[in-house]
């Protein structure tokens, strides 16, 4: 595992570790698990098809994943959409998307740089 890799993709590989009480294995198979995860789709979707409500679930489920992976930019994004929705402004979490998904993209690149 190249953990400089996966700090360049956004990842706080010091605070990851420490929740898997240092094990690299562990923290690579739960990153590749989160590979798998489909709440990016579904917010992307939900934005396309203008649902706050569905945007909101995949918001939170994704916030729940990144922070506890600790991938801070994406984390602090999520974070920032679910605040929006829960705001009502619903407008202003959804422009946020691109952000969220360029994020995603990054995170996603260097976990797969580090294969299994």
């Amino acid at each position: 595992m190249d953990l400089a890799v996966l700090e360049r993709a956004g990842i706080d590989t010091e605070d990851a570790l420490s929740r898997v009480m240092g094990s690299e294995a562990l923290l690579m198979r739960l990153l590749n698990t989160f590979l798998k995860d489909d709440n990016m789709a579904k917010l992307e979707a939900a934005a396309a098809a203008d649902d706050a409500e569905a945007g909101l679930e995949a918001a939170h489920a994704l916030k729940g994943v990144t922070g506890t992976l600790s991938m801070t930019e994406l984390y602090a994004l999520t974070s920032r959409q679910c605040e929006l929705i829960r705001a009502d402004d619903w407008p202003a979490a959804r422009a946020l998307t691109p952000e969220v998904a360029e994020a995603y993209r990054k995170v996603v690149a260097g976990v797969g740089a580090c294969g299994e």
